[in-house]
């Protein structure tokens, strides 16, 4: 090895030389090996990316695959439903990333979301007394009957109903039918439970129940699939319902994972035809601000003279009290006088 050395740089550049022979030559070959497997390794990803890239499928948006998607705002969506003649039903499916903390997975929530317009036509049934009848079809529902008919009517027609609705105070009369009713069952979370039956009706026709479940692409993410527009929508009711629904999945956000980076993006589709959301604008107002708080460290000196000032302050607002008192005391005979 010094041989070779001397014959390409000379002796004095091998007796000058600070860092043993051997160690150079290990890290040279570290260093050429690092290179090589950081080639092979970009190449390995690029082809993989290349390959795995679907177009009509939901997939994770990775810096490589960002330029594949084409991502539209609202009014380009606006622009693109109202190309239609009759009104359609989207179905939103939004990817949320299921893993936290080194691959432990979250549990899978499920929740209701009140939207802000109704999305798909719902039968209600109102159970309720005789007096509140009219403002419950005012509200909305298909038909009302009184809790002592209710037996009844939901034994011949429970399946015509998509939802049942009642007030706090007729909810009891209802529980012994829990068999005949089952998941229809009214329910305070659900929002098929109110105080008034127009409150009841109103939540049942705008409410839209949502769930969790396991993406059928990739194991690390969940997806929340629920119709969730119409074509009709103007474009601020299309931005409404989309962050409506961005907050109710957000809240359910492992602390591990930043609020901005839960949802990784959202599709919309009509059964053929697939939309993809730019959704950057509802992440950008989940970021957080981290604030650091300087702490100074104080001298003796420091820490006497600001116990001072306090002191001092302290005996101020004492004295001012006290002024302001006998003041009081001294016009308070004359304002009564």
């Amino acid at each position: 090895g010094s041989s070779g050395i001397n014959a390409e740089y000379g002796e004095k550049a091998c007796k000058n030389r600070s860092i043993p022979l051997f160690y150079t030559m290990l890290a040279s070959a570290r260093v050429l090996a690092l290179r090589i497997c950081t080639r092979n390794l970009h190449q390995i990803v690029q082809r993989d990316t290349s390959l795995t890239v679907p177009i009509n499928e939901v997939f994770i948006r990775t810096p490589e695959t960002a330029p594949v998607l084409t991502c539209n705002n609202y009014t380009e969506i606006a622009k693109i439903l109202a190309g239609s003649d009759t009104a359609r039903v989207l179905t939103a499916t939004f990817v949320v990333r299921a893993t936290h903390d080194g691959g432990k997975k979250m549990r899978k929530e499920r929740g209701v979301a009140t939207l802000a317009a109704k999305v798909r036509n719902t039968s209600v049934l109102a159970v309720c007394d005789a007096d509140v009848h009219g403002d419950a079809y005012d509200s909305g529902a298909n038909k009302c009957v009184e809790p002592a008919a209710a037996k009844e009517e939901l034994e011949a027609n429970a399946d015509k109903y998509d939802v049942i609705v009642c007030t706090s105070r007729v909810l009891p009369a209802l529980k012994p039918l829990g068999r005949i009713l089952k998941t229809k069952m009214p329910h305070e979370r659900r929002g098929t439970v109110a105080p008034t039956i127009q409150s009841a009706v109103r939540r049942a026709l705008l409410n839209m129940e949502w769930e969790m479940t396991q993406s059928p692409n990739h194991a690390d993410y969940y997806t929340v699939t629920l119709p969730l527009l119409k074509s009709t929508f103007p474009v601020i009711t299309l931005r409404d319902h989309v962050q409506i629904m961005f907050n109710e999945i957000v809240n359910f956000c492992p602390a591990k994972i930043p609020r901005n980076e839960f949802i990784e993006r959202l599709e919309l589709t009509d059964g053929e035809n697939k939309i993809h959301v730019d959704i950057r604008e509802h992440n950008d107002k989940l970021k957080t601000v981290e604030v650091g708080v300087l702490k100074k460290k104080y001298s003796r000196e420091e820490t006497w003279e600001l116990r001072e000032t306090a002191k001092k302050r302290s005996e101020f607002l004492e004295s001012e009290t006290a002024k302001i008192g006998e003041f009081l005391d001294a016009h308070w005979s004359k304002i009564t006088s």
